[in-house]
């Protein structure tokens, strides 16, 4: 018992006829081969997250789903292991997020000096307030602050030039200034001060 011979094509004035189409004729496709995929228009690929604006991270709780993608856009990581932290960290970014005991985000800093192993950080700041690091930039973009302070000195912490706080609309802007009173040092977005219930 051998396998069937497939047919042949047949021949009518010495020219082979085409062969009918049959279980292994080629199928149609751009290429014409039986290997073709079935789906001619793969999916568009996900595009990239666009840049997060961390004033957005205000009043959100780390647990929630968003939040940690907004995080995870960021580069920024629990600074605990495990379990809830109360800080979150993008060194490289010059970043860095406090959440209160019940994990809700109060407060955002951004390091412009380098310090306690922070990258400075780069890019736009938060409320309009441009890209130039320097108190006469934050006063142009921001126009005058609602509080100003003079330098201070802070025991075994040291010297720290004046500081400024603006009241925008969605939180407080607060710029603390290095010692030569213009470079920005760093910069702390904060919900705004609650009244409390009598």
């Amino acid at each position: 018992m051998g396998f069937p011979e497939p047919p042949r094509p047949e021949v009518g004035n010495g020219v082979p006829r085409p062969r009918q189409r049959g279980h292994y004729a080629a199928k149609p496709g751009p290429s014409g081969g039986s290997n073709d995929p079935l789906h001619l228009n793969p999916p568009a690929p996900r595009a990239a997250p666009g840049p997060v604006d961390l004033a957005d991270l205000l009043g959100r709780t780390v647990l929630a789903a968003r939040t940690q993608q907004m995080c995870r856009d960021s580069g920024l990581a629990p600074s605990t292991g495990s379990g809830l932290s109360r800080s979150y960290v993008a060194r490289e970014r010059g970043v860095e997020l406090a959440a209160d005991p019940q994990g809700t985000i109060v407060a955002v800093f951004l390091h412009f000096d380098g310090g306690d192993g922070f990258t400075p950080y780069h890019g736009e700041i938060p409320g309009g307030a441009g890209s130039i690091p320097r108190r006469a930039g934050l006063w142009a973009s921001l126009g005058r602050p609602h509080e100003s302070g003079g330098p201070f000195h802070v025991p075994h912490l040291g010297d720290y030039g004046p500081w400024d706080k603006w009241l925008l609309p969605r939180y407080v802007f607060n710029a603390q200034y290095a010692v030569d009173g213009e470079n920005l040092h760093r910069v702390t977005l904060s919900l705004p001060d609650r009244p409390r219930a009598a």
